[in-house]
């Protein structure tokens, strides 16, 4: 089973909140981390939806908590980049959200956080169970693909 108990979206939102609470309101939208960050949050979209598409492509689940469905090793697509494509996304949209409220400084720390976090609780338990079940598959792959990027 694995260590996280908090779904990752979840985890995603409260992080997120860490970056948004503290912004001034309204948020301005001329101000200069504005469009960098949107860009970073379409650009998380997009990986997120490529990584989607893929699993569903390969008929296997995108649920980090349904390993019973967990048929396929996937290692096509933006899988070929990164092992975490959806983690790294929501790494990026948090990223992004603090260019957006001005807050950049703070979301860095925060991303940190929160790939270290997701690290030690969701990615290294996910690991032994995608390990246990695909073996010497799956060790070759996380010989050429990075964890994050």
């Amino acid at each position: 089973m694995l260590e996280l108990k908090v779904p990752p979206l979840i985890l995603f939102n409260i992080f997120a909140a860490a970056i948004i609470l503290p912004a001034d309101f309204p948020i301005r939208l001329d101000n200069e981390g504005f469009l960098v960050g949107v860009l970073l949050v379409a650009i998380a979209m997009a990986i997120a939806l490529l990584a989607t598409m893929t699993f569903k492509r390969a008929k296997t689940t995108v649920n980090p908590y349904s390993f019973d469905n967990v048929n396929t090793l996937v290692t096509s697509g933006v899988f070929g980049y990164s092992r975490n494509p959806m983690y790294l996304a929501m790494a990026l949209a948090l990223l992004g959200i603090g260019f957006i409220v001005g807050k950049v400084v703070l979301a860095v720390l925060v991303v940190m956080g929160f790939v270290s976090y997701l690290t030690k609780f969701q990615i290294l338990p996910e690991e032994r169970l995608l390990a246990g079940l695909f073996g010497s598959e799956y060790h070759q792959y996380c010989q050429q693909v990075r964890r994050w990027v």
